[in-house]
């Protein structure tokens, strides 16, 4: 998880074995498909913003992504868009609690902090899936 410019940076990405590149910063750049393959979401990090819209085809790129490598998320400043993506991965894919998500980044970026819309998308989310699993569905 980053900013804009960890995309950049080729060479180290290579050397933590990245092969996904999920860019959620509505920004177009050069992309060095040679080394990896890349989903670009043209989302907006706004009050009213549907980011939930997005999580299937972003939990299928990052499961992709973690079978065969590793996955930069980058969005402008990586504070609220990449982790908003990479939390509805764990809410989907680890069943783990959005509280526990959050406190899991802030490990690592202390300056996670999606924005409104996204938080209340993300706890409908974790909602969503839990009753799934409650229910076997």
């Amino acid at each position: 998880m980053g900013p804009y410019q960890a995309a950049f940076k080729t060479q180290d990405l290579i050397e933590k074995g990245i092969t996904h590149i999920l860019n959620v910063s509505c920004k177009e750049y050069t992309k060095r498909s040679k080394y990896f393959k890349y989903l670009d979401i043209h989302v907006s990090d706004e009050v009213g913003e549907n980011a939930q819209k997005f999580f299937r085809i972003t939990n299928r790129f990052l499961d992709d992504g973690i079978k065969n490598g590793a996955v930069l998320v980058h969005s402008v400043q990586g504070k609220s868009r990449a982790p908003t993506f990479i939390l509805a991965f764990l809410i989907y894919r680890e069943k783990m609690k959005l509280k526990d998500g959050l406190a899991l980044l802030r490990e690592y970026v202390n300056e996670v902090e999606p924005n409104e819309t996204f938080m209340q998308q993300l706890a409908d989310y974790d909602l969503d899936i839990l009753s799934k699993n409650a229910f076997g569905k």
